[in-house]
């Protein structure tokens, strides 16, 4: 049987798992009841966030617009424009942006299990398996032929945010006028265009299944908890955490850090994030990012990278970079907790079918799934061979 089968086939069975629907909290019904069928303590914490990324765009470019628009009117639109422009850079950069609290917030709830140690707590390690358990909309820019260029594509949008910010502060002074006036309209058109282009997807199609993103994860995060817990490793705390709001930028897994960080000693904590792991070959993930490089050096993500030159993984996995979007583990590596992101990537360095009408349980290749399972387990172990030798 396939790691995780049960609970990748009862997710998919749901026809999506949005933030914040019926659909997504059903999913976190079933995922409670499996951690509680496995003697986990179970608890579903909640937190804000809009329903989509769609609200935020629409934030994030209205605001922008809005703000070149009135610039004939105000000098003071020039301050508007540079604040969503701002909040913009760190939104797409993968930081922490004020634009996920604007309006219209909902609650959703990450669903965390945990299996304590008995052990003294001072020589207690914790180890944490993460995955996100909702699913995207629909959308253009994950195309195949798309998906390569979306990094280019922010890039793009974010340097003219800040062109259109700088021309805006010039023509405010009168200077180089009617020309700046002549891009700012362009400039207005380009960015409603991408609202467009960006957002067009949801609101013909709806969501995705998101069988390979991310019930495949959610699978393969409590396979290896039941991998582990079987193995009766000595003071190990293990937690697994099921996120939701990851397709809204990582919003649920950035509660889950903030609320928790403090209570972790870096030095004895390992994470785990699995994520979209339904077709290709298994990858370590080194780096991702989009102006700003986030990169992996880190413990957990050397012992998976020595792993793979063992004969048991050398022609199972490989070391990749992921510059689409994000993973929840960015979170973590913010805040130097040591981590290791997981995922499958086809020979082109892309995922297939991800936020796509096709993301669903016929088109999931288990392997991926099977090896992040056996290398996940076999880095805890090393983890923990290492803490006890020092």
């Amino acid at each position: 049987m396939n790691p995780g089968s049960d609970i990748l086939r009862d997710l998919s069975a749901l026809p999506h798992r949005g933030t914040a629907t019926p659909q997504g909290a059903e999913a976190a019904r079933l995922l409670q009841t499996y951690l509680t069928d496995k003697g986990a303590a179970v608890r579903a914490e909640p937190f804000q966030t809009p329903k989509t990324y769609t609200t935020i765009v629409y934030w994030l470019i209205g605001g922008l617009v809005t703000g070149l628009a009135l610039i004939p009117v105000t000098g003071v639109a020039v301050g508007f424009v540079w604040y969503f422009f701002w909040m913009a850079w760190k939104y797409f950069n993968w930081r922490y942006s004020f634009i996920v609290r604007f309006p219209i917030q909902h609650t959703a709830h990450n669903v965390i299990g945990n299996w304590r140690s008995n052990g003294a707590k001072e020589n207690r390690r914790k180890v944490i398996l993460i995955a996100h358990y909702d699913t995207a909309p629909v959308s253009l820019l994950y195309s195949p032929k798309q998906q390569a260029n979306f990094r280019v594509s922010l890039l793009i949008s974010l340097w003219l945010m800040l062109l259109a910010a700088s021309l805006a502060t010039l023509e405010v002074f009168k200077i180089a006028l009617p020309y700046l006036t002549y891009i700012r309209y362009g400039l207005i058109g380009y960015f409603v265009l991408q609202a467009i282009i960006g957002t067009i997807g949801y609101w013909l199609k709806g969501y995705t299944n998101g069988a390979s993103d991310n019930a495949t994860g959610v699978a393969a995060a409590l396979a290896t908890a039941d991998r582990l817990r079987q193995a009766n490793l000595p003071d190990l705390d293990l937690e697994v955490v099921l996120t939701s709001a990851e397709e809204v930028g990582m919003i649920g897994a950035h509660a889950y850090v903030e609320a928790h960080k403090r209570e972790w000693k870096k030095s004895q904590t390992l994470v785990i994030n699995f994520d979209t792991l339904g077709a290709g070959k298994l990858t370590i993930i080194e780096q991702t990012g989009t102006a700003e490089l986030i990169k992996y050096n880190n413990e957990p993500t050397r012992l998976a990278r020595q792993l793979i030159e063992t004969e048991s993984f050398r022609e199972r996995a490989q070391v990749g970079r992921w510059h689409t979007a994000d993973f929840d583990s960015v979170w973590f590596v913010r805040n130097r907790i040591p981590v290791l992101a997981l995922c499958a990537l086809d020979a082109d360095g892309r995922m297939p079918h991800i936020h796509q009408p096709d993301d669903i349980l016929a088109n999931v290749d288990p392997e991926p799934i099977a090896t992040a399972v056996d290398l996940g387990e076999a880095v805890v172990k090393e983890w923990l061979a290492n803490q006890l030798a020092r």
